[in-house]
């Protein structure tokens, strides 16, 4: 019968086969374990470091692409504000006009679609910064279209009318567009 490498035949029945140990048992190869350990240890932490920056690469990128995404969709949120605008502006003048139910209908009709533009707009992440007549000028997020003159000390540098709303990214005060707004300016008689 053949026996494995490194196994010795019993020569009687009192004797043992002899099998190596697979734990080193010279300082060398103890040496040469604890070096690999310490290799293994160095690289286990340059992995967690590694695995760190990318998790923060990534968070980084997905900022910047939803950065990229609201600077593509600014032309469409200026345009539907602009189009609210209008139709805000449209509502009134139709209120203005006259008490007839047809009337009342269609400033109703257009403030249904201004709705609709706010629900739009709040999809693409832009909330409405609710911009009222009366409120001081604020260049943070009032873009000034004109002056009108007021006899009137207290409404100096207030918003005298409204071109369009300002809307801000949802996650944020900082304005995606500006709202466009006419400005009263005190004028002594």
């Amino acid at each position: 019968m053949t026996h494995p490498e490194g196994l010795a035949a019993p020569f009687n029945e009192d004797e043992h086969a002899t099998i190596p140990s697979s734990a080193p048992t010279t300082p060398m190869a103890s040496r040469v374990l604890q070096d690999l350990t310490d290799e293994i240890r160095r690289l286990n932490d340059r992995s967690e470091s590694l695995e760190a920056i990318n998790k923060r690469m990534h968070e980084r990128v997905a900022v910047l692409e939803g950065d990229l995404l609201r600077a593509s969709l600014r032309p469409v949120i200026k345009s539907l504000a602009e189009l609210h605008g209008e139709c805000v502006r449209n509502a009134k003048h139709a209120g203005e006009l006259g008490e007839s139910e047809g009337t009342r209908a269609f400033a109703e009709d257009f403030l249904t679609v201004t709705a609709r533009i706010e629900d739009i707009l709040e999809g693409l992440g832009a909330v409405t910064i609710g911009v009222e007549i009366g409120d001081p000028f604020d260049r943070r997020i009032h873009q000034p279209c004109g002056t009108v003159g007021t006899e009137i000390e207290a409404q100096h540098d207030r918003v005298s009318s409204i071109y369009h709303q300002g809307f801000r990214n949802v996650s944020s005060d900082k304005p995606v567009i500006y709202a466009k707004v006419s400005v009263w300016k005190y004028v002594e008689h």
